[in-house]
């Protein structure tokens, strides 16, 4: 994930060093404040996890190691971290939980006739569940119009805002589990810099979606769609719990 503006209206992106206490290689991804008692620096963030986000890591710190070096050289590890706490981060919807997974576009097996319901016979959106997340059309007669589900089940998407045109058979549908100005636990991809659309989402306030980029089959939208994502959980943030 990246920076991608910050609420309080400002664009300057403010950036701290730390000491860290684990190994990664990886940029992009959240970092959490260390434990009172035993920690040594910041720790890295979970799929699951972002309670007392600190920020999001512009460099890689590499192998975390306590001991002294042999030559005597400095053994800490240092990461430096975008800390703004109303920073609002682009992150990329991953079809699974490997970065850059697609997402799997659904085709529609029997047409709507009032543009509230998306049918298809092989795709089951109920488990794991698409249910108050978003669908948005690929290709065909709502491709690039997005709504929210109010319900779902093995075979069936319903919205209750309308889609403006009927679909037909073989038109294309996407789905994540978020829906923009709710709050969800963090769930991310394994290296914890994208959000697995894959998954079941469960309440809670970890993450909040600010908004989405959702693209059509003209702008790639199956490895190009995007949430725009805060964590609700901040340090340095009024939140902090």
């Amino acid at each position: 994930m990246e920076f991608a503006y910050d609420l309080g209206g400002g664009s300057t992106v403010v950036m701290k060093k730390y000491n860290v206490a684990a190994t990664n290689t990886v940029v992009g991804r959240p970092y959490l404040k260390v434990a009172d008692a035993t920690g040594t620096g910041v720790v890295l963030g979970t799929t699951t996890g972002a309670v007392d986000f600190i920020g999001v890591n512009v460099d890689a710190p590499g192998t975390y190691a306590a001991g002294q070096n042999s030559d005597g050289s400095e053994n800490a590890k240092v990461v430096t971290l975008i800390i703004n706490p109303l920073a609002v981060y682009k992150a990329r919807l991953s079809g699974g939980a490997t970065d850059g997974t697609a997402l799997t576009a659904r085709t529609v097996t029997t047409a709507s006739t009032d543009g509230l319901t998306v049918t298809h016979s092989a795709y089951d959106g109920s488990s794991p569940t698409m249910d108050e997340g978003t669908v948005w059309g690929y290709s065909g007669a709502n491709a690039g119009i997005a709504r929210k589900v109010t319900s779902i089940t093995s075979t069936a998407a319903t919205v209750t805002l309308a889609f403006p045109r009927d679909d037909a058979v073989g038109d294309q549908y996407l789905y994540a589990p978020i829906y923009p100005t709710r709050s969800i636990v963090a769930q991310l991809t394994t290296n914890c810099t994208e959000i697995d659309a894959s998954a079941e989402i469960s309440g809670d306030a970890t993450l909040v979606v600010t908004e989405m980029l959702l693209n059509d089959i003209s702008g790639n939208g199956t490895t190009a769609s995007y949430a725009f994502i805060q964590f609700c959980d901040s340090l340095f943030g009024a939140t902090v719990t």
